[in-house]
């Protein structure tokens, strides 16, 4: 039930969703408080209350604890502030050095509380080479207020988009390619998506970018149809020498997915090149690749020195959730046989050209989801077998798990996006035999609460 009122709390730590945990003077229930920092003072509006906690909105800071720092967008919630904060972004009040402690924390407390783990050996957070301007890939949506088109991001917990004019954590050449896109979007008065009702036509715009400064951009609309096509081509042309493609998605589904299944080239290349440490790598506009490349170099070479540990003699290693093969090939230098597998067939080309540009042919990829290649190609794995996973969000299927505990697999080496799901299958290898050496967070997402890791499997 709602329960509307004024508190003052004292941040204590945070939990594994980013939240800060606080408590008011006396009182046992926790309140959760977005945004703010543990040691932080506060004033907070409690917007809700159950029995066992409450929600709470920081209304003043009345003093700031020893990791709280000045948040650098503008956008960035402000307890000051008057307008909706972007949901983007929900830790750029801590300082970075911060940021990496608390993110080994959340890390130890998800494998504590979910995996009932607690004499893991878990190292400090390793760190993004590039805390500020390092996201690759960026998808925007765009609305409507009133009459004026609007793109930003989200508002925590909505679908109310922050108009935006900055984001720090981009490239300045996708805000820029943004706030273009945006004014020729009003300007051509194209009909802009409307969510609820699921009518209109310009949902979102998807921008990938590369160290060399070039991108590729991406409309994604509801219909097949490209009103003032050749126009905007000419006009992104112009105002951006940097594009080197550009390219039309359409999503008919009424969904908050954002990208649909069918793909356009509208102008130039069909996919863009990217160096990861000495490897290039062609990805298409919608293949995987993790979006900070300099902290992806660190993140491939953890899960490499997790697969090779100790120097055990594996002759193959299978590579689950490959994407455009960018992990595959980082292997495909410490194994005989690196297998590689993707479910998204346009990402499987990529993965094939991949290997072809670098000139690596001790690899292979399969195109299909993982629960349906793993029984196909279990024959051919003899001997012991390494598997690497790198999962969506929600972890491992059951199936996969089941799979991955069969006497091919000596090693798993897990990496995840996500603590919460990644303690709970730690869980469930370690009671089928796997004992979990350590877990090494790496930094993929400076300025957000969102960590990455890798965590090392044996058995006998």
């Amino acid at each position: 039930m709602n329960a509307p009122g004024t508190v003052k709390v004292t941040a204590e730590r945070l939990a594994p969703e980013g939240e800060a945990i606080a408590r008011a003077a006396g009182s046992p229930r926790v309140i959760f408080v977005p945004y703010a920092v543990p040691g932080d003072k506060l004033e907070i509006d409690v917007v809700e209350a159950k029995s066992s906690f409450a929600r709470g909105r920081i209304r003043k800071l009345l003093s700031p604890g020893p990791d709280r720092v000045e948040p650098r967008c503008s956008h960035h919630f402000t307890p000051s502030g008057s307008a909706p904060a972007c949901g983007g972004c929900d830790w750029q009040q801590f300082s970075y050095e911060s940021q990496l402690k608390y993110k080994t924390e959340l890390v130890r407390d998800c494998l504590s509380r979910i995996g009932k783990m607690n004499q893991v050996s878990i190292s400090t957070t390793l760190a993004s080479p590039q805390p500020w301007g390092y996201r690759n890939k960026v998808q925007i949506p765009f609305g409507l207020k009133g009459s004026r088109v609007v793109a930003g991001f989200y508002a925590p917990g909505s679908h109310t988009i922050v108009d935006f004019k900055e984001c720090p954590v981009q490239p300045d050449l996708s805000v820029r390619i943004a706030l273009k896109v945006k004014q020729l979007a009003q300007d051509y008065r194209w009909p802009i998506y409307e969510e609820d009702a699921g009518r209109g036509w310009l949902r979102h715009l998807f921008v990938r970018t590369n160290a060399a400064g070039q991108a590729l951009a991406a409309l994604v609309t509801k219909t097949s149809d490209f009103p003032r096509r050749d126009e905007f081509i000419a006009a992104m042309r112009e105002a951006f020498p940097e594009i080197i493609g550009l390219h039309h998605n359409v999503q008919s589904m009424k969904t908050s997915v954002v990208l649909g299944p069918h793909w356009k080239a509208l102008w130039g290349a069909r996919a863009i090149e990217e160096k990861v440490g000495r490897l290039r790598f062609l990805v298409s506009p919608g293949a995987f690749l993790q979006v900070n490349t300099g902290a992806a170099e660190v993140l491939y070479d953890t899960a490499l020195d997790a697969a090779t540990n100790g120097g055990a003699p594996f002759k193959q290693a299978l590579d689950l959730y490959c994407g455009a093969g960018t992990l595959t090939l980082w292997l495909a230098g410490a194994f005989p046989r690196v297998h590689g597998v993707e479910e998204n067939h346009d990402a499987v080309k990529d993965a094939w050209k991949n290997a072809e540009l670098n000139g690596i042919k001790n690899v292979r990829f399969s195109a299909g989801r993982a629960e349906a290649v793993l029984p196909r190609i279990k024959s051919e794995l003899s001997g012991p077998c390494v598997a690497v996973v790198d999962p969506p969000r929600m972890g491992l299927s059951q199936s996969v798990l089941r799979l991955l505990t069969g006497p091919a697999f000596k090693r798993l080496v897990y990496v995840s996006c996500n603590p919460a799901t990644f303690a709970r299958d730690a869980g469930l290898l370690c009671r089928a035999g796997y004992e979990l050496s350590g877990v090494q967070p790496v930094d993929l997402f400076p300025q957000t609460s969102h960590v990455e890791l890798v965590g090392l499997f044996d058995r006998p």
